[in-house]
């Protein structure tokens, strides 16, 4: 591994939960290996594993993304729905 050390930094630990392949490729290559392989071009076979994980942690994001945008638009729709009533009450 590259950097050996004592103790493990809440970072680490945020990371690892996130998830522990990302955290195992960065403890053994390093950050900056890892971010070289975001680059387009031609990979080993070896890290055919890595651009799977990128892949899918890429797809995960665009769909916490919109499970937010959707959380947020019913949150709207409900508070529409209310304000209506409520105005509809105070106009009878």
């Amino acid at each position: 591994m590259k950097k050996e050390g004592k103790y493990i930094s809440a970072t680490e630990i945020n990371q690892f939960l996130y998830c522990p392949y990302q955290w195992y490729y960065i403890k053994k290559y390093g950050f900056e290996y890892i971010n070289g392989l975001r680059e387009p071009k031609e990979q080993d076979l070896q890290f055919s594993n890595f651009k799977k994980g990128i892949e899918y942690h890429e797809k995960y994001y665009k769909d916490i993304v919109k499970v937010r945008y959707k959380k947020y638009a019913i949150i709207f729709g409900i508070i529409a729905i209310l304000l209506i009533i409520a105005i509809m009450r105070v106009l009878k």
